[in-house]
């Protein structure tokens, strides 16, 4: 009798061992792989240096032009709400928005940087946006998506994403993008 009651401890042992070797793995399949944002094989970062201060226009809303109202929808709004069937970045040449040059390598960065997070943001804004930073994600040359950054306020805009950017904007990743394109410039 004592050898059954040994025979069964030991099964009982070596299958909760099994089990949890077998949870331990599932854990591991369990975690997404995170994808990125947009499927491009190009990105596009554009740059004005301006603050809210110097382009506040005066007067009320019927003496602004049309320029001067896409301008400021694009600046502090949330002008495009969808990709433009025009050419967005001949509009953002038009308000004087710089396109710089970005690395294959700089490129890829950002490209895991915009990318699904297994983490939760909390919002909790400090200013009214200022999208000094816009960055134009392509395939074949098309525009397929735009991420509009404030990285003063840590508020963005992401237009074109089939994936859910709801988890964006942890200020780790804006500190992360801010060093990758403007690395020798302190963090506002």
């Amino acid at each position: 009798m004592k050898k059954y009651i040994i025979v069964i401890a030991v099964i009982l042992a070596l299958s909760c061992n099994d089990s949890k070797k077998e949870n331990f793995e599932n854990a591991k399949v369990a975690k997404k792989e995170l994808r990125p944002f947009f499927d491009s094989d190009e990105i596009d970062h554009y740059f004005v240096n301006y603050t809210l201060d110097s382009i506040i226009i005066s007067g009320g809303e019927s003496k602004k032009s049309k320029k001067e109202k896409e301008f400021e929808d694009l600046f502090m709004g949330y002008f495009p709400d969808s990709i433009p069937k025009n050419d967005f970045e001949e509009i953002l040449l038009s308000h004087n928005y710089k396109k710089f040059n970005l690395t294959i390598k700089q490129q890829k960065e950002i490209e895991n940087v915009f990318s699904e997070k297994d983490s939760l943001q909390m919002s909790a804004y400090a200013c009214v946006p200022v999208y000094r930073d816009i960055f134009i994600f392509k395939k074949k040359e098309k525009t397929i998506g735009i991420a509009k950054i404030c990285f003063k306020c840590g508020r963005f805009q992401i237009i074109g994403s089939k994936i859910d950017t709801q988890y964006f904007g942890l200020f780790d990743e804006l500190e992360e993008l801010h060093n990758i394109v403007r690395p020798n410039e302190k963090k506002p």
